[in-house]
């Protein structure tokens, strides 16, 4: 009877956490950049399973806590939307931008409305720098990225445009493996290497989108397909619950008869 109700208890919780998946999805369909969340049903058991000293033992381990997350990043490609921004980039295919974190790690983006800080460098939207040291003069005009990854720009009101600097990618073999930090950057696990580092359209690493941005990859139908589901096997385990309640109380009241 008791495993009965920690089963179901554990199913329950599972699939609370799999309802506030799905909401949150569905709450980004349209936030540009945004990558679903899924769960490892899984990692999700195993975690439940091992609460206490594995817990404790790895409380200070970041690749431990990556490595025990049951929550992972859909790093599938979203719908390619035109913004006509110069600065705007989206990456067609697998590939990710490599930029410097503020602890001197090394995270990873899908593109974005890239910007130009005070000392004129290119930075991602929320203020990291990218890795490609990229420098634009404040003279600088007629700002463009083109699929190979160049980054050119007319100096001083000169007719022909200088190359200022070359977008590079990379790709991982499990990206699933990444970490998401939020901002959209992820950041690689202790131990995972790059598979593929290379210039855009080259390598299978995909090509760079200028003046695009790469929209959300939550399909509604699929969410409200996994919520239905969720709602439903919620209920059922509920009732699992409900019935060996039943069952004990039968027991009991047997005993004392």
């Amino acid at each position: 009877m008791l495993n009965s109700l920690y089963i179901s208890a554990l199913g329950m919780q599972v699939q609370k956490t799999q309802l506030d998946v799905v909401s949150n999805n569905l709450a980004n369909t349209n936030t540009a950049g945004y990558k679903r969340e899924r769960i490892d049903f899984s990692a999700m058991l195993d975690r439940q399973a091992q609460v206490g000293t594995s817990t404790v033992r790895n409380a200070g381990d970041p690749a431990a806590a990556a490595a025990r997350s049951p929550l992972h990043r859909d790093l599938s490609q979203g719908e390619l939307r035109a913004t006509e921004a110069p600065l705007d980039v989206a990456i067609n295919g697998t590939g990710l931008l490599e930029v410097r974190l503020s602890d001197d790690r090394v995270g990873y983006v899908r593109g974005g409305s890239l910007r130009i800080n005070s000392e004129g460098y290119l930075t991602i939207a929320s203020g990291e720098l990218l890795k490609a040291d990229i420098r634009v003069p404040a003279n600088a005009s007629d700002l463009n990225i083109d699929a190979r990854g160049a980054v050119t720009a007319k100096l001083g009101g000169e007719a022909q445009a200088t190359e200022l600097g070359r977008l590079q990618l990379v790709s991982f073999t499990n990206a699933d493996m990444l970490s998401y930090l939020g901002n959209g950057v992820f950041t690689a696990a202790e131990g995972q290497e790059v598979a593929t580092r290379g210039n855009p359209d080259e390598e299978g690493l995909g090509s760079i989108a200028g003046r695009k941005l790469e929209m959300s990859n939550v399909k509604v139908v699929d969410e409200m397909v996994s919520l239905m589901l969720a709602q439903r096997v919620y209920e059922l385990n509920s009732k699992v619950v409900q019935a060996a309640d039943e069952l004990m109380a039968m027991a009991n009241s047997l005993r004392r008869g």
